[in-house]
């Protein structure tokens, strides 16, 4: 079985999939499962991609949105067994309908750990996340402007099986995470406040094997529990 494939472009993923072409398909099926497919990756080639390797379970999906991505790529990735996903949100949905409740869509609906990578994702509403009935890990870009704090609020309430929430912050927000938790009555050893460079160097690091952000959060609000921590503490190894 392949580890995590990072595909950096149109022309490495062709190689890839031709690759893959010269062996049975239950080979593709069987043994690519884990995949990142980043922002300079062209729609049609990524829908390929999907559609050959139908045993994907852990799939990054970045492309750049076009008018018939959600038609194009929803289908496929229904298809899937996902169990985590990492998404621009407008690859799936259209701009229209970029506010609409992810629960009522039966991709979300299967998902135990979703990451989005769009930065407005919890300014106007928490986008039905607290309805999807396996999510345990979700992810955010947390830019601390809008009103978050109400959506952050309403999935920590609500969604009954969430274990990790994750905040990622780049190197000026950080310091300014904690303070505005605590403005918003934010206090729950579940949300952890990771730094965060971009979105492909985490994927390579997984790909090198390294610990994932999930597993990073998770060992985060493991060590809280166990130690009966605070809200805002880490273990001091962290």
């Amino acid at each position: 079985m392949y580890g995590t494939i990072v595909l950096r472009g149109g022309c490495h993923t062709l190689r890839f999939l031709n690759a893959l072409y010269s062996r049975p398909p239950s080979f593709a099926q069987q043994r690519v499962t884990s995949v990142c497919i980043r922002h300079s990756i062209p729609l049609d080639i990524a829908a390929k991609l999907i559609s050959y390797c139908t045993g994907i379970t852990n799939l990054a999906l970045w492309v750049t949105p076009r008018a018939d991505a959600p038609t194009l790529l929803a289908p496929l990735l229904e298809a899937l067994p996902l169990i985590s996903l990492s998404l621009n949100l407008t690859s799936v949905l259209g701009p229209a309908d970029s506010r609409v409740s992810l629960s009522s869509h039966p991709l979300f609906s299967r998902l135990k750990r979703l990451d989005l990578v769009n930065h407005w994702a919890l300014w106007t509403s928490s986008l039905g996340i607290e309805s999807l009935p396996r999510l345990t890990h979700v992810s955010f870009r947390f830019w601390a402007r809008g009103n978050v704090g109400t959506a952050l609020k309403v999935i920590l309430k609500e969604a009954m099986s969430l274990e990790v929430l994750v905040l990622l912050a780049d190197r000026v927000i950080y310091p300014e995470g904690r303070t505005y938790l605590e403005r918003e009555g934010i206090k729950d050893v579940r949300v952890v406040i990771l730094m965060h460079g971009n979105d492909v160097d985490q994927w390579v690091a997984l790909e090198r094997g390294e610990e994932a952000i999930w597993e990073r959060a998770t060992r985060v609000v493991k060590w809280r529990r166990r130690m009966s921590a605070g809200a805002f503490d880490f273990p001091p190894e962290f």
